[in-house]
């Protein structure tokens, strides 16, 4: 009886930490660190955009004015909810309707363009691309459903926003100034951003979120698969060589 009821406390205890969690910003620092992160990456397109020798395709400069919006905005959501402005937070969440819509168009244009080509490299992005649009899309939809449980809506919304940040690594990873290999750089900073909601979880409420524990294992893995096993089969071959 002694341990039933010990128990049954420390289900309480961690509810009630998450309940508390609603009242401060969770992940407002954090969102912080991920729109910097993004700022940082497209600084090499904002100095070829400034560029009077090169001309970058307007495609890629809407892709990227959708995708920095992206970011300010779930910036500025997670300031509004833990301010106490939900009636805000709702109403501004109709806006990221139109950033998702037009960034799940612009990837699938940006794989559309480079599907068939010989370039190992653009392979390899179009299995990231690829990836990155299911599960943003994955992540976004479960998020807006699970509206009515705001613990678990803003891990779907913080997911969606991490499942993009691989692609913003990748653009600066490669670059002669990082003196570590590319790769290398993408997967440390990839994996280590989709680490940190763990570690706030855990040290903050003393157990990982089931959003969290099960969704991040799935999106690793099927990443790795998508761009290191995939390609290689006759269903990867034939989605990227369609006949």
């Amino acid at each position: 009886m002694e341990q039933a009821g010990q128990s049954q406390y420390q289900e309480v205890a961690v509810s009630n930490k998450f309940a508390a969690s609603t009242r401060r910003p969770l992940y407002g620092k954090f969102s912080i660190v991920l729109l910097g992160v993004i700022l940082i990456s497209l600084i090499p397109h904002y100095s070829q955009i400034a560029s009077s020798s090169s001309r970058v395709p307007i495609e890629l400069i809407v892709h990227g004015v959708l995708y920095l919006g992206w970011y300010i905005l779930f910036c500025f959501q997670i300031h509004l909810i833990s301010s106490g402005k939900r009636s805000v937070h709702r109403k501004l969440g109709y806006a990221s309707i139109f950033f998702f819509v037009l960034l799940i168009i612009s990837g699938i244009e940006m794989m559309v363009g480079i599907m068939g080509s010989q370039d190992p490299v653009k392979q390899s992005l179009f299995w990231g691309v690829l990836h990155t649009v299911i599960f943003f899309a994955a992540f976004y939809i479960l998020g807006v459903f699970s509206r009515g449980n705001l613990h678990a809506h803003k891990r779907f919304m913080l997911l969606a926003s991490l499942s993009m940040i691989s692609a913003s690594i990748t653009r600066v990873a490669y670059y002669p100034i990082i003196p570590i290999d590319g790769t290398a750089v993408t997967i440390l900073c990839t994996y280590g951003l989709l680490l940190v909601p763990l570690i706030i979880d855990r040290f903050k409420f003393g157990r990982v979120h089931p959003v969290l524990k099960f969704s991040i294992p799935i999106y690793i893995v099927t990443q790795i698969a998508f761009i290191a096993i995939l390609p290689s089969t006759e269903v990867g071959r034939a989605i990227f060589f369609p006949s």
